[in-house]
Formats: structure tokens, sequence, C-alpha cells
């Protein structure tokens, strides 16, 4: 299903329930207002009935103008137009007054039994205009007949009693037929207007989702730099527009890393391969292939291989497989141990060392020593000796932290920046006349990153560089 439709299937159904649950509540409301007028109207119609009594004690009709009774037809006939019926078999008439006798509509209906199952309520009193009149009880009930609902009122006054009775469903026969003929029309337009209007709003929904659909065509692995621009957007789409452009420099960083990552590899790997085979070609022409530099090529057998190991760990990082043999490494017997060899490499190297004893952390050895080692060859090659360099190793918070800090050749804030990547080996006046792939640093970030570590570089001043390792304690 698409958006669009969806969207416009939810509207239509959401104005449906609303008009119901309006049409309803509003249909109930109006019945119970209706209701209460029509009680009140046939209370006092009741009490129309009873004829009034003067100042002689002679009854005065209030039906018609001239005083005198008015005949069962024109009681009728009246309360017909006044309760908004449309026939007299709608309607109930009871009178039992003294001077009158019983009044009967229409016949054959036992009104005096009707009168007797009601439940009425307690009788309140009505206002009456004339206060030299007795006070009336009017009551009010509702009951079935011949399978229809009606509401009757029952007046007493004196010795008097009147009953009216009114079928609810005729007195509401021309409410209800307007409230018809009103939603005839209202709920027509009210869905048209909820599909305009779903319309609209899923054309202005579906206008940046079409422009991200576009802008995703528009990628391929030669054209990774297109983005989508900010416009006015909503706060959501602006969210989604914002995650797409994320994952795309995300997406082109990868892309350069790898493809670098891939020329740089074949570089280093291309240079010990042609001292190799230069090696060889030489030994095949030679007259004495006795004289073929044997240390020479494993020295070249060794490089490759080292690159090789490197590469592959690096490849196990980046697609998180990296596997550990975890064990509880002392890293103060490590340490030790590798300043020691650091020593007997380099007799003018100064060394100071300030190492916690006992440093224990989970991690596996072989990694371990690679990484220390390739951070201490680091400095090796690239300090001044004379200038000496420090290490440090303590234990804070559960945290083992390893810092290393010598002084160099000043390192601009570039050099700094790009001291972790891969095959990057600093300017020339730092590299001049000292080997390496440029792979040391980068390996050794991702093998304290694999053991929930982490590598990093301190901010110090041009002429210093300051590593910061840090791993989780075992204790």
């Amino acid at each position: 299903m698409y958006f669009r439709t969806r969207i416009i299937s939810i509207s239509l159904l959401t104005v449906s329930v609303v008009l119901a649950i309006v049409i309803t509540l509003s249909w109930s409301r109006i019945m119970q207002v209706e209701l209460n007028r029509l009680d009140a109207r046939l209370c006092m119609e009741a009490r129309r009935l009873i004829p009034r009594v003067d100042a002689n004690g002679s009854p005065r009709y209030r039906p018609i103008a001239n005083g005198s009774r008015p005949s069962d037809g024109q009681v009728v006939d009246e309360l017909v137009n006044k309760l908004r019926v449309s026939s007299p078999n709608e309607i109930m008439i009871y009178l039992e007054a003294a001077e009158t006798g019983v009044l009967r509509a229409p016949e054959g209906v036992d009104i005096e039994a009707i009168i007797n199952t009601v439940s009425w309520p307690s009788a309140a009193p009505l206002t009456l205009a004339d206060k030299s009149q007795p006070k009336a009880f009017c009551q009010v009930g509702s009951f079935e007949h011949e399978q229809k609902q009606w509401r009757s009122a029952l007046l007493n006054v004196r010795d008097q009693r009147s009953f009216i009775g009114v079928d609810v469903a005729a007195t509401t026969r021309e409410l209800k037929s307007t409230l018809n003929e009103t939603l005839i029309v209202i709920i027509p337009f009210s869905f048209l207007l909820s599909l305009m209007g779903s319309w609209v709003i899923t054309s202005h929904t579906v206008r940046p989702i079409n422009r991200l659909h576009r802008s995703m065509g528009m990628v391929t692995e030669k054209e990774l730099s297109h983005r989508l621009p900010e416009h006015k957007e909503d706060k959501e789409f602006q969210r989604l527009i914002d995650a797409y452009n994320t994952m795309l420099d995300r997406l082109e960083d990868s892309f350069q890393q790898v493809s670098r990552f891939t020329a740089d590899a074949a570089h280093e790997l291309k240079t010990p391969l042609t001292v190799l085979r230069g090696k060889l070609e030489q030994a095949v022409l030679a007259e004495n292939p006795s004289l073929l530099d044997l240390n020479a090529i494993l020295d070249e057998v060794g490089h490759l291989s080292a690159i090789t190991r490197k590469l592959l760990l690096l490849s196990q990082a980046d697609s998180g497989s990296m596997a550990l043999h975890l064990e509880a490494i002392n890293m103060t017997d490590l340490l030790d141990e590798l300043t020691s060899d650091m020593g007997l490499l380099s007799e003018e190297l100064v060394q100071d060392c300030s190492i916690d004893r006992d440093l224990i952390t989970p991690g596996d050895r072989v990694l371990l020593t690679q990484l220390l080692n390739n951070l201490l060859v680091n400095v090796m090659r690239y300090s001044l000796p004379e200038k000496g360099v420090t290490i440090h190793a303590c234990e804070k918070a559960a945290i083992i932290e390893v810092v290393i800090s010598n002084v160099c050749l000043p390192l601009s804030e570039l050099v700094r920046s790009q001291l972790f990547e891969r095959f990057y080996r600093g300017e020339s006046a730092q590299t001049q006349g000292v080997s390496g792939s440029g792979l040391g640093l980068s390996l050794a970030r991702e093998i304290a990153r694999a053991h929930g570590g982490d590598l990093m570089l301190e901010p110090s001043a041009e002429d210093r560089v300051v590593m910061k390792l840090v791993l989780p304690s075992a204790k």
C-alpha cells in the first residue's frame, strides 16, 4: 500500500469515527433537552385541561375564548397541534373532574390501567399564574404501549386530575427528519474536506521523501559527494536528512580510506617484492649463484611478513573479528621486560620509568606485547635520545593508564591529527632515514580498542609527543 493511500484511509476512518461520536453524543444531548421541554409542555397542557374556578365557583375553560366547555374533538385537535404530532392516535388524554366526568382519547385504551402501572417519581409543585388557585403537583414518567415509547404527565389539583401521554417518536419525528437532512449534506462535505486535506498533507509529507529518494538514486560508488541541501523541513524530516547526509559522509570517508589503504598497502608490499625479485634475478644471471645475499633476502621476507601480519590484524579489527585469547596479564612485568629490552637496543636513550606494581588486565599477551612494542619502537625511532623518554603506569578507578612521553622534532597540528592514519609516516623531516610502514600506531590503537580500552594522543608542546594508553583493570 502506498503511503498516500494509507494516510487518506486513516484520515477518512478518523473522520468517520469522530462524526459517529459527535452525532451520537449530540443526538443524546438533543434528545435529553427535547424530553425536558416535552415534560414541561405536558405538565402545562395537563394543567390547561383542568378548568379554573371563578369567584362564583363556576368552571372556566381555557381551550376556547368564550369560556364554554370545549368538545372532546377540540381538545384533541388542539393538543395534536401543540405537541406537534400528526395523528390523535399518537396522544392519550384522561381528565377526571367532578364537574366534567371522564374524558378519554383515544378510544379503547385503558388509561386508568396505564396510570396505575407507570412508575411515577415524586411529585414536584407546578407554578401557576393564578396565585389564588391551589397548588398543582405534576408527575412525569415513561411507559411502553404497543411497542412504542411514550412520555406522560399526571397532574393532581384538588379532587381533579389530568393525564396526557404522547408517543416520543412522533414528537421527535420532525427533529429526526431535520437531522437526517443536515447529515446528508454534512457527511459528504466532511469526507470531501478530509480527502482534500489528507491529500495536501501527504503531498507535503512525501515531498522530502521524494527528494531523499532522488538523491539516493544519484549516489554511486564513483559519486559519493552528493548531499541533500538543507530546506525548511519539519524537524522529523530534517533529522532524517541529517542522518542521511551523515551516513554518506561516513560512507565516503570509509570508501576513501579503503581506497587509500589499498593503494598504500600495494605500495608498501611492492618495495620488498621488488627487492626480492631483483636479488633472485641477480642470482639467476650470476655466474656464481653462491654469492646470493641470503641475509638481504631474509630481511626483505621478514619485512614483507611483518606488513602482511599487520594488515591481517587491521583487517580483523575493521570487521570486528580480532580473536583474543584472554588471560590475566601483569602489565607491570610486561612493561619492565619491554623497557629493559629498549634500554639494551638504545643505550643512549635516557629512560624515566615510574611503573606501579601488580597492574593486572584481562587481555591477549601476544597482542598486548605487540601494542606496547609498537609504542616503544616508535619512541626509539623518532625521539631525541639525549632528551629522554618518560613512562608512567598506574591504576585509577579500575582503569590502568600507561603514559609514554618523549621529545622529538616539532610536529605540526596537521601531522598530529594524522598520526593514527594507516601508512601515514609524517613529514619528510621526521621520517628521513627511518624505516617503517606507518601501520604501528594504527594497529596499536585497534588492539587497545579490541581490549575495551583506547590509545590517544594527549595535548602537549610541539616538540613533545604524549601517548596515553588506557586498559580495564582485572582487580
